[in-house]
């Protein structure tokens, strides 16, 4: 079958496939800094926020104009429409499970924790009167990416975090010591240093 427009057809299906697959790459690119490098990279959650808004409209667009293809050639059920209409609307369930994905990540504290103490191998263990969180084990000159999620309350469709205490213990030949560490807000990215002293000293991450 010879098809008259054939540009409506492909600009709807490209419309689907740049929405879907650019979608996915900003978010798994956002997590992924968040996971592996313990780095925030909050301009891809303000790309992410206009992508959807744009791509909202430009699906619509794209449904009226293959709406019109389909049309114009007296046929809505040749494989090449159905097509594009699934690429389009497989969009819908795309964002339905991301945006709840990216809530559960976004709600968790990531550190990059860099061993400097001289002690050859720690294990990790991060207590608070409200959670304990068994971090593993790092070894001396290298650092260990952990994330942890703050208790919090859910309050008018707003999340409140839990105020707690938390304490980093060190277990290393068959002792434990304590150390303090910083309270983190859900969401946050930082890197710390446990020096010599067994202190912990916040480095500098920023992406400036």
């Amino acid at each position: 079958m010879e098809f008259r427009n054939k540009k409506l057809l492909s600009i709807s299906r490209l419309i689907g496939l740049i929405a879907f697959i650019g979608g996915w790459i900003i978010f798994l690119t956002w997590a992924a800094a968040r996971y592996f490098f313990a780095v925030d990279f909050e301009i891809l959650e303000i790309v992410g926020f206009f992508w959807l808004f744009a791509f909202f409209w430009l699906a619509i667009l794209a449904m009226i104009l293959l709406g019109l293809f389909a049309w114009i050639n007296r046929t809505f059920s040749h494989r090449k429409i159905l097509i594009a209409a699934l690429i389009l609307l497989i969009n819908i369930p795309s964002v339905l499970f991301v945006l709840p994905l990216q809530g559960q990540v976004g709600n968790k504290v990531f550190v990059k924790l860099t061993n400097q103490s001289g002690i050859s191998t720690i294990e990790l263990r991060l207590h608070g009167n409200l959670k304990t969180w068994d971090l593993g084990r790092v070894n001396q000159g290298s650092s260990k990416i952990f994330h942890y999620d703050p208790p919090f309350w859910n309050h008018d469709a707003r999340l409140y975090q839990k105020p707690d205490t938390l304490e980093l213990i060190l277990i290393h030949k068959e002792r434990s010591d304590t150390v303090g560490f910083p309270t983190l807000r859900m969401g946050e990215c930082k890197w710390l240093i446990l020096d010599e002293n067994l202190e912990l000293v916040m480095e500098d991450n920023s992406l400036e």
